[in-house]
C-alpha cells in the first residue's frame, strides 16, 4: 500500500472538497492508503470512517505568518501530516494550506537530503503539449548558483518520475538566450550548468521559452520563479473572464460547441487543476496544491504523490546527491 497524508484543512472550499478529491484517488487508485488529518468541523462521522483518520483540532490560517510557535504546536493539521512523514506511518503529505509553514515545518521536522542546502518547490505549468516543471517557485530566494544546479538536477529526476522521460531538456531562467546574459548569479550558474553531464543542460531560456513545448524543466531563483507563478495566474484568469465576457456579449455563449469548447479551456487556464508542486529536497516527499483546489485538483495531487512514491523518488534524489 502506498499511504498518503492529506491536510483536511488544506482548501479554501472546505473539507468536503479535499474528501471528494480524497474518494476519486482511491477509486481510481486501490493500492492508496488515504489517512486525512484535520478537525472534524464540516464532516460527519460516517464520512470520516471512509478513510483513516487523524484529528487535529488547528487549522493554521493561510495568511499566517510563520513563527517558532506556530511550527511547534502540534495539535496543528500540517504539524501532524509531516510528522506521519517523519516517523514512517505516511510516504508523503499532501496539502494546501498556508504554503509557507508547509515548507517551514518540513524543512525543520525532516530537514533536507544530504547534499541538497537548500529546497525548492517545483510546479508544473501547462503548455500545450504538458507541463512544464518551474523551480524555485518560492521556497528559496536567497539562491546562489549551487542552489539552481542543484534545481535542475531535482527537477530532472522529478520530471523522470512523473512522466517516464528519459532527458528532460532543462534551461535557465535568463533575459536573454546568449551565454553571458543576465546576473552575476545567472552567470555563475550557465557555467556550472554547462559542465554537467548528467543533465542535458540546452542553456539559457527566456520568459516565453517556459510555455514552449521544446523545453521541459525551467530553473530559476524562487523569488522570480514566484512572481511568474502569479502572474501567470493573473494573465490565465484574466482571459478566461475576458474571453467569457465576449461570448455572453455577442450571444454566443449558449451555443453547445462554443460552451463546451470554452469550459475546456476554463478548465486548462485553472492553476487550481495544476496543483501538485513537490518540496524538492526535503528528506521526505511534501506535495502541496492550490489553496483553491476541489475535489479535482484533489485527486490529481493525491495521485501525483502516489506515482513519485511509486517511482521511488525520494531514493532518486539521496543517490543523485
Amino acid at each position: 500500500m502506498i499511504r498518503i497524508a492529506v491536510d483536511l484543512a488544506g482548501s479554501e472550499q472546505g473539507p468536503a472538497a479535499v474528501l471528494a478529491g480524497a474518494r476519486k484517488a482511491r477509486a481510481e487508485a486501490p493500492d492508496l492508503e488515504i489517512t486525512l488529518v484535520g478537525p472534524r468541523t464540516g464532516l460527519s462521522e460516517p464520512e470520516l470512517a471512509e478513510f483513516k483518520y487523524l484529528e487535529a483540532p488547528v487549522a493554521i490560517p493561510m495568511c499566517e505568518k510563520v513563527t517558532r510557535e506556530l511550527l511547534r504546536n502540534p495539535d496543528s493539521s500540517l504539524f501532524k501530516i509531516v510528522r506521519l512523514v517523519k516517523e514512517g506511518e505516511a510516504d508523503a503529505a499532501v496539502s494546501g494550506g498556508n504554503t509557507a509553514c508547509f515548507v517551514a515545518l518540513a524543512t525543520s521536522m525532516l530537514g533536507t537530503i544530504p547534499g541538497v542546502d537548500r529546497p525548492g518547490i517545483a510546479i508544473f505549468l501547462p503548455k500545450l503539449n504538458g507541463s512544464t516543471i518551474l523551480l524555485d517557485a518560492g521556497a528559496n530566494t536567497a539562491t546562489s548558483a549551487e542552489h539552481l544546479v542543484s534545481y535542475a538536477v531535482m527537477g530532472k529526476l522529478l520530471h523522470q518520475a512523473v512522466f517516464g522521460s528519459r532527458e528532460p531538456r532543462i534551461g535557465l531562467l535568463n533575459v536573454g538566450a546568449e551565454e553571458g546574459k543576465g546576473t552575476e548569479l545567472c552567470r555563475e550558474a550557465y557555467q556550472k550548468l554547462r559542465t554537467r553531464r548528467d543533465i542535458n543542460f540546452t542553456g539559457n531560456a527566456e520568459g516565453h521559452d517556459i510555455f514552449s513545448p521544446d523545453l521541459d524543466v525551467v530553473v530559476t531563483d524562487g523569488f522570480t520563479g514566484n512572481c511568474i507563478l502569479k502572474a501567470a495566474e493573473g494573465v490565465a484568469e484574466d482571459f478566461s473572464a475576458f474571453l467569457k465576457e465576449q461570448l455572453e456579449s455577442s450571444g454566443l455563449a449558449g451555443e453547445p460547441g462554443i460552451r463546451a469548447v470554452y469550459e475546456k479551456f476554463s478548465r486548462r487556464a485553472d492553476f487550481a487543476e495544476h496543483s501538485g508542486g513537490f518540496l524538492m529536497g526535503a528528506a521526505g516527499l511534501c506535495v502541496i496544491t492550490h489553496g483553491r483546489s476541489g475535489g479535482e485538483a484533489h485527486r490529481r495531487t493525491i495521485l501525483r504523490a502516489r506515482e513519485a512514491v511509486k517511482q521511488d523518488l525520494r531514493h532518486r534524489l539521496e543517490t543523485a546527491f
